[in-house]
C-alpha cells in the first residue's frame, strides 16, 4: 500500500483513478486548485514552474501526475508548456527533494507525432514530449522510477469532448453514414487505463519499469462498429448507412472538424505490448463489451434525468 499523491483528481480520467486506486487499498491525497476540495485534498494552486509541492510531497511515496490543459481547449499555446513542460519539471524537482520512489505522468499517444516529426507536431503534442523528459530523468537515478504513459483517446460512459459528442449522436437514433468506414482505431477504455496506472504504481514502488509506454486496448475497432456497438448498448436499432470515408472527412474538415475527422475516421495503432510485459498487466475489459456498457450506461442516466 502506498501514499499517493494524485493530481488531476476532479478530471475525468482522475475522478475513476481516485476510485480505482482507493479500492486497491492505497491511500490518496487530492491536489487541487483551490479550497472547498475534500478532506484528503490539499491546495497547490496553479501547476507551472513556480508551483510550490513541499506540502503536498511530506510523506508521499508515490505521485500520478495527470493534471494538464485539455487538448483543443487552450487559446494560448504556451499554456500547454507551462503546465505539461515547466510544471511537470517543478514536479520532477519536488518529487526528488522529498524523497519520493516513483513519479508517474499522463502523457498522451500525440507525443508519438512529437518524437517522430517534430515541425508538424501541435504544442500540445510537444509540451507532452518534453513533460517525459523530466519523468525520464528523474527515473534515471537509483531508488527512483520515472514512467510516463501514452494513451490514445479515452472513453467511457461520462468521457467528455467527441466521445460524448459520438454517445449524443449514436443516441440521436438517425441514421448515420458509417458503413463504409472500415478504419483500424485503437482506443482505451477508462477502467483499462486506470488499472493500468494502478500497475505502474506498483510496479514503480518497487524500482520497475522506468520508461515511456503506450497504453491502450488490445482491439482495434472502426467507427462503424463503435457507433453499431453503442447502439447494441443503448438498445436501438444499428441503422448505418454507407457513404464514402473521403466525402465524410472533407465535410466534416470543410466544417472546422478536421481533429474530429481524424479521431472518427482516421487509422490509429497503439501498441500497449511493452507496458504488458513490464508489469505483466493483462487489460481486465474487451474493447467492445467496454464500449457496449458506455452505450448502456448513458441511456441509464438520461432516462434517470428525465
Amino acid at each position: 500500500m502506498a501514499t499517493i499523491l494524485l493530481t488531476g483528481a476532479t478530471g475525468f480520467v482522475g475522478r475513476h483513478t481516485a476510485r480505482h486506486l482507493a479500492a486497491r487499498g492505497h491511500r490518496l491525497r487530492l491536489a487541487v486548485r483551490s479550497c472547498g476540495g475534500a478532506p484528503d485534498s490539499v491546495v497547490i494552486g496553479s501547476i507551472d514552474g513556480r508551483t510550490d509541492w513541499s506540502g503536498a510531497l511530506r510523506d508521499v511515496d508515490t505521485v500520478v501526475h495527470l493534471a494538464g490543459p485539455a487538448h483543443g481547449k487552450v487559446e494560448d499555446e504556451q499554456v500547454f508548456f507551462q503546465v505539461n513542460d515547466a510544471g511537470t519539471a517543478r514536479l520532477a524537482e519536488g518529487c526528488e527533494a522529498a524523497g519520493v520512489t516513483a513519479l508517474v505522468f499522463m502523457s498522451s499517444i500525440a507525443a508519438r507525432e512529437a518524437e517522430g516529426q517534430p515541425g508538424a507536431a501541435s504544442p500540445y503534442a510537444r509540451s507532452k514530449l518534453a513533460g517525459e523528459a523530466h519523468v525520464r530523468r528523474f527515473g534515471g537515478a537509483e531508488g527512483r522510477t520515472g514512467i510516463a504513459l501514452r494513451p490514445p483517446l479515452v472513453y467511457g460512459p461520462d468521457a467528455p469532448g467527441n466521445w460524448a459528442k459520438l454517445m449524443r449522436l449514436a443516441a440521436s437514433g438517425l441514421p448515420l453514414p458509417f458503413a463504409s468506414v472500415h478504419n483500424a482505431r485503437t482506443l482505451c477504455a477508462v477502467d483499462n487505463l486506470c488499472d493500468a496506472i494502478a500497475a505502474a504504481v506498483e510496479g514503480g514502488i518497487r524500482s520497475k519499469g522506468t520508461g515511456v509506454y503506450e497504453v491502450a486496448d488490445r482491439e482495434s475497432v472502426a467507427i462503424a462498429e463503435i457507433a453499431g456497438l453503442l447502439r447494441d448498448g443503448m438498445g436501438l436499432p444499428r441503422r448505418l448507412l454507407p457513404a464514402p470515408p473521403d466525402l465524410l472527412a472533407a465535410g466534416l474538415r470543410l466544417a472546422g472538424k478536421g481533429a474530429m475527422a481524424e479521431q472518427l475516421l482516421g487509422d490509429l495503432k497503439v501498441d500497449a505490448a511493452a507496458f504488458c510485459r513490464a508489469f505483466e498487466w493483462k487489460q481486465p475489459m474487451d474493447a467492445r463489451a467496454a464500449i457496449t456498457a458506455c452505450g448502456k450506461a448513458y441511456m441509464a442516466k438520461r432516462s434517470a434525468e428525465r
